[in-house]
């Protein structure tokens, strides 16, 4: 990711904070949109006991979520926005929160599932090339799999502060580089796309 794409986002999540405060909205979704995108990424397999990390975690509402379905869930939220980060930890002191950027400090194979929900919406200029940098590095950390999601470009409307993504792309992107055990649910609810890459 470019740095200049990298700066926008962090002053774009920054904002958010400042207008909102708390919710979902912080992190640019309805409250009843980003439910059904985590029960459909929860999908991806039995995360009881399980280490999970949150790419792009905003302010870790995806562990109380995980939390109330599978127990034991070992959560590890992580985001490039400091703020996002101490407000995450201060809501939800039995998780872990981190301020890193997985792109520039990768982890070695440390997590069970990794996780990352709403990170490619934003309408950056590298945004193709971004879904795939951050795929790969989430893949490396996981043993098991990971689940991530996005908007495809089969719409029949366009938002200039939105990315789509072309799910043909994407799929060919990951049985290439990362592992031909592949599930893609193509307009599952709206214009989502759900991913899961499996080992």
């Amino acid at each position: 990711m470019k740095p200049s794409s990298k700066q926008f986002l962090i002053d774009n999540y920054r904002a958010s904070l400042a207008t909102h405060g708390a919710g979902a909205r912080v992190g640019q979704q309805s409250a009843e949109g980003q439910q059904f995108r985590f029960a459909k990424l929860a999908e991806v397999g039995d995360l009881t006991g399980a280490a999970v990390l949150d790419v792009g975690c905003n302010l870790g509402d995806l562990f109380p979520f995980l939390a109330q379905r599978f127990r034991g869930v070992r959560y590890t939220g992580i985001d490039i926005v400091p703020e996002l980060i101490e407000r995450a930890r201060a809501v939800h002191p039995g998780a872990a929160f981190e301020c890193r950027d997985l792109l520039a400090e990768p982890y070695g194979e440390s997590f069970d599932y990794v996780f990352i929900s709403g990170t490619f919406n934003n309408s950056i200029p590298d945004s193709d090339e971004f879904l795939r940098e951050m795929t790969a590095a989430a893949f490396a950390a996981c043993r098991r799999a990971l689940a991530f999601n996005f908007i495809s470009t089969h719409v029949n409307f366009r938002d200039a502060e939105i990315a789509y993504h072309d799910p043909v792309d994407v799929l060919a992107h990951c049985t290439a580089r990362l592992s031909p055990k592949v599930v893609l649910q193509h307009h599952y609810e709206r214009c989502d796309v759900a991913v899961f890459v499996y080992r």
